[in-house]
Order: C-alpha cells, then sequence, then structure tokens
C-alpha cells in the first residue's frame, strides 16, 4: 500500500518511507509472537492518513471475529491478474514440489479459522487448531504437495496461512479507507462481550480488577486472555 501511495503522490511522504518499513511486524514483531503484523501495520496505516476512531475499530473488531485466511490470494494469483513481487523482481511461483521449506504458491482450501485476538501467538494456534494441529490432516497435505519433511511442512503451512491473512488484511483497510472517503457510516462496532464488560465498568474503572485502575482496560475480545 505504501508503495502504492508513493507512486499515485511523488513527492509527498509516502514517497520517502522505506518500503520496508513495516517488516518488523513480521511473527508478532520480531517473532516474538505479541501483536499480528496484519494489525499492526494496518492499523498504523489508518492511523497516518487520519482515520476516525471508528474506522481503526471496525478493522480490528474485523479481523477479532473473520475467519482467516479466504480463498482471495489463491483466487487472485490462479487468475493470472496478480503477480506478487519479491525483493529482486517477481517471485518464481510453483504449485508442487520442493520448495526449501516455503510455499511459492497460495494454496487452494487453506483451513480458516476466527482470530479472537490481535495476537499473533493466539490467532495461528486457533489457526494450527483448526487445521487439525502440527501432525494434522493439513500440515501433511502440505508436506505431500511441497515435497517437504513433517517439520518443514509446519512453517511452510504457516507461511502460507500467514501471507494470505496479510493480503485479507491489505484488502479490508482499503476497502475501510474508500468508505470512510465517500463518507459510508463505519460503525466501528465492538465486539458484545467487551462491549458488555466496559458497561459493567471493568474497563477502565476508578477500582478496576482487585483495586488496580486500568488493568482490564481495552478494547480487545475478553476471552481469549480473561475466562
Amino acid at each position: 500500500m505504501i508503495s502504492q501511495l508513493a507512486a499515485n503522490y511523488p513527492g509527498s511522504v509516502w514517497d520517502q518511507l522505506p518500503k520496508g518499513i513495516f517488516n518488523y511486524g513480521g511473527g508478532g514483531v520480531n517473532a516474538w509472537r505479541s501483536i499480528c503484523g496484519g494489525p499492526n501495520a494496518g492499523s498504523a496505516l489508518l492511523a497516518q492518513l487520519g482515520a476516525p476512531q471508528n474506522v481503526k475499530d471496525e478493522f480490528n473488531a474485523w479481523y477479532e471475529k473473520t475467519a482467516l485466511p479466504s480463498e482471495a490470494a489463491y483466487l487472485d494469483y490462479k487468475s493470472g491478474t496478480w503477480t506478487p513481487q519479491g525483493s529482486s523482481g517477481p517471485l518464481t511461483w510453483v504449485d508442487s514440489g520442493t520448495a526449501a521449506g516455503t510455499i511459492l504458491a497460495p494454496l487452494a482450501n487453506t483451513p480458516k479459522a476466527k482470530p479472537g485476538s490481535l495476537l499473533c501467538h493466539a490467532s495461528h494456534g486457533k489457526w494450527l487448531t483448526a487445521a487439525g494441529g502440527s501432525t494434522g490432516y493439513w500440515v501433511h497435505k502440505v508436506a505431500e504437495v511441497q515435497g517437504l519433511t513433517p517439520t518443514a511442512a509446519i512453517g511452510a503451512a504457516g507461511s502460507d496461512r500467514c501471507a494470505k491473512l496479510v493480503y485479507d488484511c491489505v484488502y479490508k483497510v482499503v476497502e475501510l479507507i474508500n468508505a470512510w472517503k465517500a463518507g459510508t457510516t463505519i460503525p466501528g462496532t465492538l465486539d458484545p462481550e467487551t462491549v458488555g464488560c466496559m458497561s459493567a465498568s471493568c474497563h477502565g474503572s476508578a477500582a478496576g480488577i482487585e483495586g488496580t485502575p486500568w488493568l482490564a482496560g481495552g478494547k480487545s475480545k475478553c476471552s481469549p486472555c480473561h475466562k
């Protein structure tokens, strides 16, 4: 998106930003498995564009509750309308064969799961469970299709999922920007569980939990961390 903005507005601040400025977000910020790089970078871009709070809330709430990844990246790739680029130009895409532990073409019918959290560790864990686990059917399929060892297939399956998830996040951010600029009403509705907690004053109340103010503050869905 930064590259597109830079191309559309030469000489602007977008033209001056390093193209890989958000690469640190990979693996939940330098592989620490904290906030997922998708909502991290998407939220940063929306903030830089001056998007109102409801637009930013809508993006993060969408991520929490949407079954990801979609088939969009695979369908785009197979249709020939999208040629993904690597740091040195167009990538060499394959549908089968040894790929050094990395999926080089989006796979079809990748399992989906609702992240339920912006945290990489939590959302990826939910997805891997939905995919049958590290020794389940999906990892086995990836190993078979790509000619990988079971260990390499775990990472490759995750790479396929995360790359397609980023594709979905970029699409959603663009969709929200277009809707916002067109004057469309964007509700920015939070998860009902969180809204209920806020109305009960445990989010940001004077006393908080166990007398500690703001301990339960925030807009994230409660249940992934608080049972």
